[in-house]
């Protein structure tokens, strides 16, 4: 294939007249090899540099640091330290592109759980929850979760980083990282003193005139039933009913792999590397110095010349500590890892809100589809009210969620009312079940353990039918699919209901916890204790889960780690 006719494939690519597959397609037929077509096929721009391909061999032998990761946390961390510096700086995704039109799309999000973008765990039996065993989804692509969730944008409540900061954390009070939050965010509202705009993540509302109906009449409910709206759920107070901020802009989903990643991929100090999981960590006695990695079947090396930065989420920035001797030694010892570090808080304290599936309704008619991710309202509130801040979300969902017992129902038009635990007290962990890196760690969310959780998840429970069978539902509302009109609050048939309806909320959390005690993993600037050239930032460092969902709040812990870099350099 002669140098001109790539060239005119390379540019109907980047013009959208090709998609990825398309272009692979030409080019091989025409001659060029698949690991030169992959590599062409997901630049970013047309001065773009990196690398972003399952088939690209040309990656130095070291960098000034290995991020792990590109998800939430991972893409705001390299964006920063590449654009800042002139550092030379390597993700590695164990994923693959993202090139997968659910993920854009911001009505298909869950669709998107059904592609080659999701990696699935299983939890163990859970006890509160009827034995079952849950199905956890994590991003398995550029942008990680991100690429995947329902774009809920939400900082969480101030007492959530405050508290971080009471418990010996310096510098991450409320005060401290709303700075930060407010530099990455393009609000479509404009700065304010609350809100960033010009940043590179687009947060957007839904719009009057484009609003889902059944959101129309969750605010009207709520209202009438006595609870004050909130202007916005970032804003001064979270509490109340409120239409969402959304991490969509023109319809399209801003995952940090759109916003954060590519457009730093323009520069020539930033390489990202896809399918290629991290195996393990390499030392040079207590010196992390690097990363082994498969990548085309191949066992490979990389070097960091200054760090290696963990933002693989709370399941695998953990695991990868574990596989690599930095964890509990006599869990270690008996799977024979060598200890390199003896850290007992390693995958312990692990948290994740709870999602109730909630009361199920067909509707007597077919409804809109949602102009956004068919969750626009939410609400947040107190389940006891001498709490400092809400413990309990209720949301609106324009599509049923138990979506089996639906079909059963014979239904065709349908949506739910789900129910949610924010600020849980229960506490799981996470184990290796083997030193083969190919075997999936043992997951116990130990969700509803403790009394309080189940009592403020019932409440939510009952809320969310409250609001649902208000008079604002009337004419969307034919029958009830789950519990059903028979099941009665308070009785057992209720109570068991409540207890199948608990899902993950998918917000796991806190496996390598911050802190300056026995039990913490990294200190107040992420480093891991114990190992020099070490760094977690991901929503695993959280010392608590934060009230809200954990997308904005691990960009932020992103975000912040790349100041932390910058200020130690």
């Amino acid at each position: 294939m002669s140098s001109s006719s790539l060239d005119a494939l390379v540019e109907a690519y980047r013009h959208g007249q090709l998609d990825r597959r398309s272009f692979i397609r030409s080019a091989t037929a025409t001659g060029v090899t698949l690991g030169v077509a992959t590599s062409l096929a997901t630049l970013h721009g047309n001065t773009a540099h990196a690398s972003a391909t399952t088939a690209v061999d040309a990656i130095a032998p070291a960098y000034d640091f290995i991020v792990v990761g590109s998800g939430s946390a991972g893409a705001a961390l390299a964006h920063r330290l590449a654009t800042t510096s002139d550092a030379r700086v390597l993700v590695l995704e164990a994923g693959g592109p993202d090139d997968i039109p659910e993920i854009h799309d911001p009505r298909q999000w869950g669709a998107a759980l059904g592609t080659a973008a999701t990696k699935w765990f299983q939890t163990t039996p859970q006890p509160h929850t009827l034995d079952r065993i849950h199905n956890w989804p994590r991003g398995h692509v550029l942008g990680g979760t991100s690429a995947l969730n329902a774009m809920v944008f939400a900082r969480g409540h101030r007492s959530d980083f405050d508290h971080w900061a009471y418990e010996g954390n310096a510098g991450w009070d409320y005060a401290s990282v709303l700075p930060h939050f407010k530099a990455f965010e393009d609000y479509e509202g404009g700065a304010s003193e609350l809100r960033g705009s010009g940043g590179p993540l687009h947060v957007s509302k839904p719009q009057p005139g484009k609003r889902h109906p059944g959101a129309e009449a969750f605010m009207a409910a709520a209202a009438d039933m006595g609870f004050p709206e909130t202007p916005s759920i970032n804003g001064p107070v979270m509490e109340g009913p409120a239409w969402v901020d959304l991490t969509i802009k023109d319809q399209r989903r801003q995952s940090t792999a759109v916003a954060f990643l590519k457009p730093a991929m323009a520069r020539p100090n930033l390489t990202v590397l896809t399918d290629a999981p991290v195996t393990s960590l390499t030392f040079d006695g207590s010196r992390c110095t690097g990363v082994n990695y498969l990548h085309g079947g191949d066992l490979r090396s990389v070097r960091a010349e200054q760090e290696v930065i963990l933002a693989a989420g709370a399941i695998d920035s953990p695991r990868l500590l574990l596989l690599s001797g930095i964890g509990p030694a006599d869990e270690l010892g008996p799977l024979g890892i060598t200890p390199v570090v003896d850290l007992a808080g390693v995958g312990r304290n692990m948290q994740d809100h709870v999602l109730g599936g909630g009361p199920n309704y067909v509707a007597p008619h077919a409804l809109p589809v949602s102009e956004y991710n068919h969750s626009e309202v939410y609400m947040w509130w107190r389940s006891d009210a001498r709490l400092i801040a809400p413990d309990v979300i209720v949301l609106y969902v324009s599509v049923p969620f138990a979506t089996d017992a639906f079909e059963l129902a014979g239904g065709e038009h349908g949506w739910c009312m789900l129910s949610g635990l924010a600020r849980p007290s229960s506490r799981g962990s996470l184990r290796l079940a083997s030193a083969d890196f190919a075997d999936p760690p043992i997951v116990d969310p130990n969700y509803l353990a403790t009394e309080q959780d189940r009592r403020a998840f019932a409440y939510a429970t009952e809320l969310a039918r409250e609001l649902a069978l208000h008079p604002a539902y009337a004419d969307q509302r034919a029958r009830e699919v789950l519990p059903g009109a028979d099941v009665q609050v308070g009785t057992p048939a209720w109570d068991e209901f409540v207890k199948k309806s608990a899902h993950t909320y998918f917000h796991p959390t806190s496996t390598c916890r911050m802190g300056i005690d026995q039990m913490a993993v990294v200190d107040p600037s992420l480093r891991v204790y114990g190992i020099e050239g070490l760094r977690v930032a991901d929503a695993s460092v959280m010392p608590s889960i934060t009230t809200s969902n954990t997308n904005a709040p691990s960009i932020m812990i992103g975000w912040k780690a790349a100041e932390l870099i910058r200020e130690r350099r």
